[in-house]
């Protein structure tokens, strides 16, 4: 169900996407047609890419909730405003990894990759143990030393179908708009789930080597609480 749900999202992204690109002159600008848009305003294409992304976002913490052993997607055994606000946490992470990646990538490109190495892991800390951004990033930092390799890797397979496909539609004409995009999320809809189990194994494997608790243990009520 989830996985479908993180279908419909992607490919709501990609159609307010195109029709922003559209509706704003840049595709224009860019020689690019998009044949897939939607009947919105700039405005109201900004709008949907907004409520698309953060759709996105959580359903991805949902999936890294279901994967992870000791949480689960409707939060059971969390109160409703913990559950709330790991959604939060994993929203502000995302977003803010993107654009914090994308800087560095643009002014030094060793910073970016970095924060791109680092995202996945963070992303499940705050996601599916519950744990404050501040904490997650230093608890991440440090069970990643030694396995940043594997971090890249895993990431790295992740992005390869869906980017390989990209540039395939966008060096041919093989399919028509709609079925091209239907598979095209299709695709990355798949690889995202699969890629978000995979660096939850991940984060798990490197608890264990690292001697790591339970996530019980790891969240204190008092830390819980804070952002």
């Amino acid at each position: 169900m989830l996985v479908v749900t993180l279908f419909v999202a992607i490919a709501a992204w990609n159609a307010t996407l195109n029709t922003l690109l559209a509706r704003s002159g840049l595709a224009s600008a860019m020689q690019v047609a998009y044949d897939t848009t939607l009947p919105l305003t700039a405005l109201g294409a900004v709008g949907g890419l907004t409520a698309a992304t953060v759709a996105v976002v959580v359903t991805l913490a949902a999936l890294a909730r279901t994967f992870a052993p000791d949480s689960d997607a409707l939060g059971a055994s969390e109160t409703i405003g913990r559950t709330a606000l790991a959604y939060a946490r994993a929203v502000v992470v995302a977003v803010g990894g993107v654009v914090a990646a994308a800087v560095g990538l643009a002014l030094l490109v060793v910073p970016g990759l970095l924060v791109l190495v680092h995202l996945p892991l963070v992303f499940v800390a705050v996601a599916a143990d519950g744990e404050p951004i501040g904490r997650a990033v230093e608890r991440t930092w440090t069970r990643a030393r030694g396995s940043r390799g594997r971090v890249a890797a895993v990431g790295l397979a992740v992005v390869a179908v869906p980017l390989s496909l990209a540039v395939i539609a966008t060096l041919t004409a093989l399919l028509p708009p709609l079925v091209e995009l239907a598979l095209g999320v299709l695709v990355t809809a798949v690889a995202c789930a699969a890629g978000v189990a995979a660096f939850v194994a991940l984060a798990g494997s490197m608890d264990g080597s690292n001697g790591g608790s339970s996530r019980t243990d790891r969240v204190s009520p008092t830390t819980s609480r804070q952002l």
